[in-house]
């Protein structure tokens, strides 16, 4: 309820049998959400019930839409980009990495997890920009997941871009195993492309 204070990060890694890391991650996407508040010290509180009704979805990406849509072209310049230096420069870890983190964001989005797979496709995206071995693309990059966050979680909430999204990152992952460039950059494009489709469905309906 409102007000409730939520386990310490301790008790839910026990009770969801994950890491801390997960734990911390789950926490700031929700308080991107403004469905809690972390205070300092004292631990995270309840705010509001979570609203993930089409209605509510639609208002937060209509009173969004301006800065969303901006993000997403700022994505389209930087992230192709990333893609092709990932491709020229990925160590063999790395390429495991974004390998491992697909395979998981399937999982998730099989069992409809909207939350967490807004952690694994913000995890996704940053580990084919962290691969790049672009210092200054890395930073560019963080700074944009931080502001996706909210926005990754809503898109998720609505089913038919759960499917938006996998087959997307099944196409960039496998033209990074190819070493294919060309494929990698244009399947990135196609997907930031369909993801801005996405938002103005939603908004337009």
């Amino acid at each position: 309820m409102i007000g409730d204070r939520l386990p310490t990060e301790n008790e839910l890694c026990s009770q969801f049998g994950v890491g801390k890391s997960t734990v911390r991650e789950a926490l700031r996407v929700l308080a991107a959400m403004g469905m809690i508040k972390i205070q300092a010290g004292k631990g995270a509180y309840v705010t509001k019930n979570e609203d993930n009704t089409f209605d509510a979805i639609k208002y937060w990406f209509t009173e969004k839409h301006a800065e969303l849509s901006e993000l997403i072209e700022v994505r389209m310049a930087i992230e192709p980009l990333a893609v092709r230096l990932a491709i020229q420069r990925a160590s063999k870890e790395a390429i495991e990495q974004i390998r491992e983190i697909h395979l998981a964001f399937k999982t998730a989005a099989a069992n409809h997890d909207h939350i967490e797979m807004a952690i694994l496709d913000e995890s996704y995206h940053n580990a084919i920009i962290f691969a790049s071995g672009n210092s200054l693309l890395i930073k560019i990059g963080k700074l944009i997941a931080d502001a996706m966050k909210e926005f990754r979680a809503r898109s998720f909430a609505v089913n038919q871009n759960i499917d938006h999204a996998t087959l997307p990152h099944e196409k960039i992952l496998e033209a990074i195993l190819n070493k294919d460039e060309n494929a990698g950059a244009t399947a990135m494009i196609l997907h930031l492309e369909i993801s801005k489709q996405d938002m103005e469905i939603v908004v337009n309906v």
